[in-house]
């Protein structure tokens, strides 16, 4: 005890700075109450950010004017047309589909940036922003576009899209590459490679990795058949991935009239509709090969009860009476059915123009696609080109590749003559 008597004493005769420790406890204080407040602004930025882009999400599909203003917001724009009008973009991001895939390269100070990357089995959406050292106009283009794995190109479908005043140095859009039946994948590894179209071929290597798993697609055997007008529609099979519903059909060649095309819906249990793809790649073949796949908004995420097919406004022309033919050489034109409004002038040994009505105002499809010629060799479309604004026809004009044999045959890829009826068959969703 005496010991311990003597320490105390000891103690009490140490200088202690009770203002030092004083102001040692209120910074302390100080600094644990900054730190509880940061956290909790981080919180409520956190927060206020998710409930900003779900009333984003919901806004963008009610008003165009807040789509407009979104489409300025960084990373957001390039999905913004999507969240409008596609149900299926609108489940990809409430279900957290999407992956936030930050790449860059930048080269003579132009820069490529990928912002985010959608995948499934069919494919993969790539939104990416381009920023250039100078305005970008119409020569300053994506000269070739690859997606590439393993150093090889995987064998896809692409559709790109610019939009945009021609005086900005910055755009973001989308590349939609959808795989060819069969393609196999064999990583999460993939490469990005864009070259422009600029003197310098200016080329952006862009490699990235997915780290979702792939959501699998969901296959259902259909195996109907629809009779409108007598003509036959076959429909062969569904596949439903977050990015798209893939419809399967076949022409019968029985058929006497030529399908050219038609319109689709989708009808879930409740009457919601799901309807074609507004923006991309809208489907794989031609109706004229027979055996065809049209896009259409997906419902992967929704899994509803029943799907109803709609087939409608099918485009058909009684075949041997589908076809124009012409000699470009001796700029004649030699046979055009009678039943059909068109007005044609050919220009050069090459290249037609051509005047014809549209089922709806505004509303243009290509009227001729490739030609045959007198050997029965297929020529493809080079350049074309229309003019429709407001009016219910359109004025075209066609260049094909050079070296064909007259006088050709030019099949009609799209007029507005339809069969008398409609079709819509249950599809087997949920079986």
């Amino acid at each position: 005890m005496r010991k311990e008597k003597r320490l105390f004493e000891k103690l009490e005769q140490i200088g202690v700075p009770k203002d030092a420790l004083k102001q040692a406890r209120l910074l302390a204080i100080s600094r644990r109450k900054k730190e509880r407040q940061q956290r909790k602004r981080i919180l409520q930025l956190a927060f206020s950010a998710a409930l900003l882009f779900v009333a984003l999400t919901i806004s963008i599909r009610l008003s165009p004017q807040i789509a407009e203003a979104t489409a300025k917001i960084p990373l957001l724009a390039p999905f913004v047309e999507m969240i409008t009008y596609d149900k299926g973009m609108q489940d990809i991001l409430a279900n957290d589909y999407a992956e936030e895939i930050v790449v860059e390269d930048e080269q003579r100070g132009k820069k490529f940036i990928i912002t985010s990357v959608v995948a499934d089995e069919t494919g993969l959406l790539i939104a990416y922003r381009f920023e250039n050292n100078e305005p970008i106009t119409r020569n300053v283009i994506f000269q070739e576009v690859n997606l590439m794995q393993n150093g090889e190109v995987l064998p896809a479908g692409l559709t790109m899209h610019f939009s945009g005043p021609e005086d900005k140095k910055m755009m973001e859009s989308t590349l939609d590459f959808v795989f060819v039946e069969n393609t196999r994948l064999h990583s999460n590894d993939f490469e990005l490679v864009v070259q422009l179209n600029d003197p310098q071929k200016t080329t952006f290597n862009l490699p990235f990795t997915l780290s979702k798993q792939l959501a699998h697609s969901k296959h259902y055997a259909v195996n109907k058949s629809l009779l409108i007008d007598n003509q036959e529609i076959y429909i062969n099979s569904v596949h439903i991935s977050p990015l798209r519903a893939e419809i399967s059909f076949t022409i019968p060649e029985t058929n006497s009239k030529r399908i050219l095309d038609f319109e689709l819906r989708l009808v879930d249990e409740r009457g919601e509709e799901w309807g074609t793809m507004k923006n991309g790649t809208t489907g794989l073949g031609l109706v004229s090969s027979g055996t065809f796949t049209r896009f259409m908004q997906s419902s992967y995420f929704r899994e509803p009860k029943s799907l109803t097919l709609i087939i409608e406004n099918i485009e058909a022309l009684e075949k041997g009476k589908d076809f124009i033919e012409v000699d470009f050489h001796k700029k004649q034109v030699l046979y055009v059915p009678e039943e059909l409004d068109i007005k044609l002038e050919i220009l050069t040994d090459t290249s037609i123009n051509a005047d014809y009505p549209l089922a709806r105002k505004g509303q243009g499809k290509p009227l001729l696609s490739s030609l045959i010629d007198a050997n029965g060799k297929e020529w493809w479309i080079v350049q074309s080109s229309s003019s429709i604004g407001d009016s219910a026809e359109s004025k075209s004009s066609y260049m094909y590749e050079k070296g064909f044999a007259n006088p050709v045959k030019m099949y009609i890829q799209n007029y507005p003559l339809f069969l008398n009826g409609s079709g819509e068959v249950g599809l087997p969703i949920g079986k």
